[in-house]
């Protein structure tokens, strides 16, 4: 993996074992303060944003961003690799694809394969893309919903 400011990985079988392989970072268990994040540089967090309402996890993405904290997101949430401009996709512990987000999320087949579907906004986009609707695969709403009423 290259070092980048936001990455995701993502698996249906998710063991504490991916963490080995990410030891520089710092652990955030899911009873974190918001404030607390801003003492590290690199900073991990694993399955803590599924009781979090939306709002909530856009103010912690936006504080990671303006301090320039390295973060990567652990998760079994399709949803929530769309705040990451990078994505691993794990299986049984080893890596099947890595690569941008948009690309890796392009990969459909192999997603299924492993249990996991498209973000509901990216199959949008690709369903809308097909029909010749929209140029680009969107990983926002606001941007697709902008796309669509320009």
């Amino acid at each position: 993996m290259r070092e980048i400011t936001d990455t995701a990985i993502i698996s249906t079988n998710l063991s504490k074992q991916i963490l080995n392989n990410y030891s520089d970072y710092h652990l955030i268990n899911s009873s974190f303060k918001i404030e607390e994040l801003l003492n590290y540089k690199k900073i991990i967090f694993f399955n803590v944003f599924n009781d979090l309402e939306e709002n909530k996890i856009q103010e912690i993405y936006k504080l990671l961003k303006e301090n320039n904290i390295l973060y990567i997101n652990v998760t079994n949430n399709i949803e929530e690799v769309l705040y990451t401009n990078y994505l691993i996709v794990y299986d049984k512990e080893k890596i099947l694809i890595e690569g941008s987000t948009i690309e890796v999320l392009k990969n459909e087949k192999l997603l299924k394969r492993v249990g996991l579907s498209l973000p509901f906004i990216v199959e949008l986009s690709f369903l809308l893309k097909d029909y010749n609707l929209i140029d680009k695969i969107y990983l926002d709403k606001e941007s697709l919903v902008g796309e669509l009423w320009k």
